[in-house]
């Protein structure tokens, strides 16, 4: 494994816009809950497992007041390929 790889994966996924895609579209991925691991390393190239928690608008309540909504959360589980640059940073993602 290259030195610092978990580092520099663990780094680019709190700011990664891929992981737009991998939600369910409908809430907000919980950054604190991100987790992965790692499946096959290439030269150029990591595949990983991620998991996290989106969280999505689980009911609506019609009270008093008017409508209110209650949050759920989702656990999602994807995979994504990384790929590297030659001096091992991770210059792009894109789901598998």
């Amino acid at each position: 494994m290259m030195p610092d790889l978990e580092g520099k994966i663990a780094g680019y996924l709190q700011r990664c816009r891929e992981l737009v895609e991998l939600q369910g579209g409908e809430g907000c991925l919980q950054v604190d809950s991100i987790t992965f691991d790692i499946l096959e390393e290439k030269a150029r190239e990591v595949i990983i497992a991620i998991r996290f928690i989106e969280v999505v608008a689980d009911f609506i309540e019609v009270v008093a007041d008017g409508p209110q909504s209650g949050l759920g959360q989702v656990d999602r589980y994807r995979r994504l390929r990384l790929e590297l640059n030659e001096f091992g940073e991770i210059s792009s993602a894109s789901v598998c």
